[in-house]
């Protein structure tokens, strides 16, 4: 899933390297299935769905990462897809996201 464009300042040179310390202090397991992914496969999540934040961040692997963030990005495809076909959106707890 690419990043989308809003997101990608937070995603940079520091992103990298706040990846590579967690990587080398926990080592390369999915916080989820507890493998081993080795440190080019394995993924920084953000438990939180919240980019610039690295409070709530844990390593996962790719299908881990894309099963954690499938209801959120659910949520988002529904309020873009109601915003674009003009319908009114009324829950605010999605507005956030």
């Amino acid at each position: 899933m690419p990043i989308r464009p809003e997101h990608r300042p937070f995603y940079g040179a520091d992103w990298r390297r706040f990846r590579a310390q967690l990587i080398d202090e926990r080592g390369a397991f999915c916080f989820f299935c507890k493998r081993w992914y080795g440190p080019r496969r394995i993924n920084a999540a953000h438990l939180d769905h919240n980019p610039p934040s690295r409070a709530n961040v844990q390593l996962a692997c790719p299908a881990c990462h894309a099963r954690h963030d499938a209801p959120h990005r659910l949520a988002v495809w529904r309020r873009n897809h109601a915003t674009r076909t003009g319908q009114l959106w009324l829950s605010e707890e999605f507005e956030r996201i």
